[in-house]
């Protein structure tokens, strides 16, 4: 099967402890990633609960969608 790259945006802290989890689970970033997004087509949906919840403030809304506009490194595990 055809593999293609993906890019994704993301909070340094946020990857270093997924990789830090994925890693002690024994698989690696992208593997779980592959999971994720199978289980979402299978499910056709998010397979896990996604609730809508105000930001703090004002100053948390701004820093968050500073935060996914922001341009990120390539990740290296």
């Amino acid at each position: 099967m055809e593999t293609v790259n993906v890019t994704v945006r993301m909070e340094r802290q946020t990857r270093d402890g997924a990789a830090k989890l994925f890693s002690e689970l024994g698989i690696s970033t992208t593997q779980a990633i592959n999971m994720f997004l199978k289980q979402a087509v299978r499910e056709q949906g998010i397979p896990f609960k996604v609730a809508a919840r105000p930001a703090e403030s004002l100053e948390e809304q701004n820093r968050l969608t500073a935060s996914a506009a922001a341009p990120s490194e390539p990740f290296h595990p």
